[in-house]
This record gives structure tokens, sequence and C-alpha cells, in this order.
């Protein structure tokens, strides 16, 4: 890796600036403080959030006004040709709303009771994994017309868990890991020899990204990029460093997830909370529980991406 590489969006966001304060290392070592690290840490999450949902509005300007849907109780929310595409997670039923409609209505009421609002659970994770697609393959537009219904209570499949989770909001989770650990890797310009493929971090981030899991729709987009790489012949790890057009290429669509994915969240009514899943990103990165992001200080023997403050 020949020294820093263009990130994306660096026009507007401060990716250089936070990356003076990262360093991968391939063994544990401490530093000494850099006394603007917190301001930096602050400023770059504000900036990122901003940003994300600045250009996530003006893809939201393309579609209709929401007062301005007329929205149907029948057809279908994605096209025939997606559904032929992923067979695995789309088929005729779910691509009809009425199939939402009819799983979301009460059932089993005692009689006399009162009838409960439309709802979802985690036996109809299925959906989630619908939505996942829709906006993995920016067919987002049909699902802005049954979040303004109360009869398919969207949100509702945003965080489904089993002792794990696996609702929509994954979309959003992996995709901000995968936008800020790649675009760390070309900013901070360390590991020039490509050290960086055997650290634990991206080794974890890897594996986030592409294993197999319950209802894993978030995983696909990631997958097709990861998967196109040449593997490290010591690690069996990517190098995603090997074709730097690809690597951004990738990025713009993982931004674009995040884009599509904040535009839906918005459009009934929720918030992404960004600034909080960005400092949690960062905590996910130097090791969970270990940094303290307000006094950016980290104590961590067993992680490969130290905090230089």
């Amino acid at each position: 890796m020949p020294g820093r590489q263009g990130m994306h969006q660096e026009h507007s966001i401060p990716w250089t600036t936070l990356a003076s304060n990262f360093i991968y290392i391939s063994n544990n070592r401490k530093y000494p403080p850099k006394p603007r690290s917190f301001h930096a840490t602050y400023h770059f999450t504000r900036v990122l959030a901003q940003i994300i949902e600045t250009l996530s509005d003006t893809e939201r300007a393309k579609y209709p006004d929401s007062f301005k849907f007329d929205a149907p109780l029948t057809g279908q929310l994605f096209s025939d040709e997606l559904r032929d595409h992923y067979p695995e997670y789309l088929d005729q039923k779910n691509q009809c709303i009425e199939c939402w409609i009819e799983r979301a209505r009460p059932k089993h009421l005692d009689p006399g009771a009162d009838v409960p609002e439309p709802s979802y659970s985690i036996s109809d994770a299925c959906l989630a994994d619908v939505i996942k697609m829709t906006i993995n393959e920016i067919q987002t537009a049909p699902l802005l017309i049954p979040t303004h219904r109360p009869q398919v209570p969207l949100r509702r499949l945003h965080h489904l868990s089993c002792g794990h989770h696996f609702g929509f909001s994954r979309v959003g989770e992996a995709a901000l890991q995968a936008y800020i650990n790649f675009n760390f890797i070309a900013a901070t310009g360390t590991l020039q020899g490509g050290e960086y493929v055997a650290t634990d971090d991206y080794v974890q981030l890897i594996t986030e990204l592409t294993s197999s899991m319950d209802y894993p729709a978030q995983q696909l987009p990631h997958r097709e990029y990861i998967g196109r790489q040449p593997k490290n012949p010591n690690t069996s790890f990517p190098e995603v460093l090997h074709d730097l057009d690809a690597l951004r290429e990738y990025v713009r669509t993982v931004f674009s997830l995040l884009c599509r994915y904040h535009m839906v969240m918005r459009e009934f009514g929720a918030d992404s909370r960004w600034e909080d899943e960005i400092v949690s990103c960062f905590r996910w990165m130097i090791g969970a529980g270990k940094v303290k992001i307000e006094e950016t200080w980290v104590e961590d023997s067993n992680r490969h991406l130290e905090r230089l403050i």
C-alpha cells in the first residue's frame, strides 16, 4: 500500500484528520497522548452523520412527498425481475402487499378483547429480508408507500431479535462498519506491505460482512465485492487494496446503502441515530467496552487497532 489513498467524499468528510488519530499495527504497543483526538473524532462523527442525512434527503426528493402517496392496499412491492434473480429471498407471496397486511393482522383474539394494532414478530423475519433486498437493489420506492399505511407496520421489522438480531437494521449496521473501516484502511497509510490483512480487526470485519447467519440478505453486496478480491496467501483473507478502483466503487455502493436505509427509516418517522452508530463503530474497531470516547482512552491487550491519544 503506497501511502494514503483517496477516500470517499474526502472533500466533505475529514478522513485524513481523523486518520491521524489512528494507526493499524501488527503488535500491541502504547503511544503518547495526542491532545486533539477527541475534537477530531467528534467533528468527524457530526460531519459524517450530516452528510448521510443530507444526501439521503436528496435521494428522497426524487419521489413524491408523503402526503401525495395514494397508498394502494394491493399490488407488488418489487419487480418480477428482482424476484426471479433472488428466489432465495423473494417470491410471489412476499411480493404482494396483501401478504404483508395479512401477516401483520392480529390473530387468535379472545371474544370481546380489544383489537391490538397490526404488528410483526420474529416469525416474520423473512419480510425483513425483503426490505434488505429492496434497499440493496435500489428498489426502495415501492417501500415508501406502505410506510404510510398502519396495516403494514414496517418499523416492527427494523430490529428483530432472538438472542441475536436480524431485522433490517442490519443493513445500516453492516454498511457503516464497511464504510468507515475500508476508508480508514486507505486513509491511515499504514501497514504498507499489506499487513492489515492479518490484523484481528480486519479478520473480524471480513467475517462480520460475509459469514452465514439467520436472514443474511444484508450480507449480499459485501459478499459480492469481497468474494472477487484475491486472497492473501498467508491468511486466505482478501486483499482489498489490490484494486483501488474496485474498492472505491464498493465504498460508493456502501455509502448509497446508508443513504437509502436512512431514507426508509425517516419515512416512517424513525431516528437513525447516526452519531451514536458511528461512535459504536469506533468502539467495535478498537474493542467493545475498551474505549471511552469523551476522554479518548483505550486499554486492550488483545486488539490490533490502537488509538493514538
